[in-house]
């Protein structure tokens, strides 16, 4: 047995007190009986206060009070089920893989802040069902909707572009693969977060719109990089080296805000480039906020179960005997 309020063990103070105070009240009222009468004439002038009557009494009083007490400390003991209602929107994370996510024009690489920043998203989160998609050329589900945030939390930290092949940057894939996933969500609350750099090499933009309108699914887009760009670092053959043209000419990946605007605006969203991480999380969870919850399901919960109504009804019960050995005692004084 545990207590969910073991603070109130306090009030045990209060059992010495009374008992004190009892003592005190009866040694008074002896002291008071004693002078109408000799000690011998009590009993038989005073029939209903027998000292074993007495002791009883204060017996009674004093254990209902100590039930109270362990009542008032909410005892916890054994587990019940719980029905909980979730409410919430349904969150999916679009995670941008190309090879041009690991540009360093943000610190560490547009790819490590683009994984904090949907990391920090998802611990701020409560009651949603979130979803993660990565992509490139093509878009993949990597987790359905969830509570599992820590399940969420493990895939992110694994993303790279190792994990697709085919390179580029499809935004029309992506809208196709969160429809599908939000398919049997809610009419409202449906909400795709795309974190990118904006280089959509297949201008795929119109059509991502027009699958989102379609699918009543809000997109905030989140820019990734800088205006100016910077090289973006492979590893061939073990060695590090930054990716050329056909010309051999370092090539520039720079953030492509235009196409990551429009997506936002034309599907009720908005658009966030990121100057700092935290900036970015409270205008996301801000807006977060505007969206009409939905009651996602019931769930059941395992919890401890609450048994004060039981200890509370023992204090009842010693209350009740003791009130019915008084009225007892008043009726046989009546009698006689």
């Amino acid at each position: 047995m545990s207590w969910a309020l073991p603070e109130n063990s306090i009030w045990f103070l209060l059992v010495p007190i009374f008992i004190g105070l009892a003592i005190y009240v009866q040694n008074w009222r002896k002291k008071t009986r004693e002078k109408f009468a000799d000690a011998d004439l009590i009993p038989k002038l005073f029939p209903s206060v027998a000292n074993s009557r007495s002791k009883i009494k204060l017996f009674f009083i004093l254990i209902g009070l100590i039930f109270t007490i362990l009542a008032l400390m909410d005892p916890l003991y054994g587990e019940e089920e719980i029905k909980i209602k979730r409410e919430g929107i349904d969150i999916i994370y679009a995670l941008d893989l190309s090879n041009s996510m690991n540009a360093e024009d943000v610190v560490p690489s547009r790819l490590d802040r683009a994984k904090k920043i949907i990391s920090e998203s998802v611990g701020k989160l409560a009651g949603d069902r979130v979803g993660l998609i990565v992509f490139a050329a093509d878009a993949y589900s990597i987790s359905p909707l969830t509570n599992d945030y820590t399940a969420i939390q493990s895939y992110i930290s694994s993303a790279s572009p190792e994990l697709i092949s085919q390179q580029g940057t499809n935004f029309s894939s992506v809208a196709l693969k969160a429809a599908e996933m939000f398919e049997n969500a809610p009419t409202t609350g449906k909400l795709l977060v795309i974190l990118s750099d904006g280089e959509d090499n297949e201008n795929s933009v119109s059509k991502a719109i027009q699958t989102a309108k379609d699918s009543n699914i809000h997109i905030v887009t989140i820019g990734i990089g800088t205006p100016n760009g910077g090289p973006i670092p492979m590893n061939v053959g073990g060695f590090e080296e930054f990716k050329m043209d056909r010309y051999g000419e370092t090539v520039i990946s720079k953030l492509v805000e235009g196409s990551m605007e429009s997506l936002a605006k034309s599907t009720s969203g908005f658009y966030i480039r990121v100057n700092q991480t935290q900036d970015a999380l409270n205008k996301l969870h801000s807006y977060l906020a505007t969206l009409d919850k939905e009651v996602q399901d019931m769930a059941m919960s395992k919890d401890k179960k609450h048994v004060f109504q039981w200890l509370l009804a023992l204090a009842l019960v010693f209350i009740f005997i003791d009130t019915l050995t008084t009225e007892h005692k008043l009726f046989n004084n009546k009698k006689r």
